[in-house]
């Protein structure tokens, strides 16, 4: 599973579909012959169980975002939401409810008129910006980056990655609607790191722990 969070654009999938799209709007496709390129591209996709839904959620978020919204997209993602095809990959992450709050908005957007059209610029492509902090024992580390791209609607998340021997892993445990410089991280000792972010953010995910093989970091958070 390519997603880290229960946000629309919180999966890889989902994120290359709307870079993809606005690349080519941005060199000045049509609406009609961009359309028709991501069909082609993304076929494979389309057909696929996990990712022909996502692929459909997000083509359909952004067309609508830029006043752009294809009739074929509009239904096709509706149908994703209605019928629940996108929720059972995310059974096992226990974001359920918190996805389908996500797709709910979506629907009530994409039912919703559309915002006034406009044009995607060109943008070199760059490593989102970031910052980390490493717990105490070495052992663990917090990381924060921001991923949303969109002009006044900044998107952070926060990363923990635990060491355990000779392996690593861990998961996404904060995910908010604020500026990368907003959210500040600090260890209060080996084993729990606290988060701070702004009281206007909307939370979208805010776990309390973060386990990897056998070891649990807790998270604790601040709004200020």
């Amino acid at each position: 599973m390519s997603a880290y969070g229960a946000g629309l654009f919180h999966d890889d999938v989902a994120v290359d579909v709307r870079d993809e799209y606005l690349a080519l709007l941005a060199s000045g496709a049509t609406d009609a012959a961009a359309f028709r390129t991501m069909l082609l591209e993304w076929k494979a996709s389309i057909a696929d169980y996990d990712d022909g839904p996502v692929f459909w959620l997000a083509l359909a978020a952004t067309q609508w975002e830029y006043g752009r919204l294809h009739p074929r997209s509009k239904t096709e993602a509706l149908k994703v939401i209605d019928e629940g095809k996108d929720i059972d990959r995310w059974a096992e992450s226990g974001l359920v409810k918190r996805r389908q709050a996500v797709l709910a908005k979506l629907k009530k957007k994409l039912l919703a008129p559309l915002p006034k059209r406009r044009t995607p610029r060109l943008r070199a492509d760059l490593e989102p910006p970031s910052n980390s902090v490493t717990a105490p024992d070495g052992n663990a580390k917090a990381t924060a980056w921001q991923f949303g791209t969109e002009p006044g609607r900044p998107q952070s998340q926060v990363y923990v990655t635990i060491k355990v021997k000779q392996s690593e892993g861990g998961g996404c445990v904060f995910v908010a609607s604020c500026e990368l410089a907003d959210i500040k991280l600090k260890w209060i000792d080996a084993d729990t790191v606290r988060i701070t972010y702004p009281k206007q953010a909307e939370v979208e995910q805010q776990d309390a722990t973060s386990f990897y093989f056998g070891r649990t970091i807790t998270v604790k958070y601040r709004r200020v």
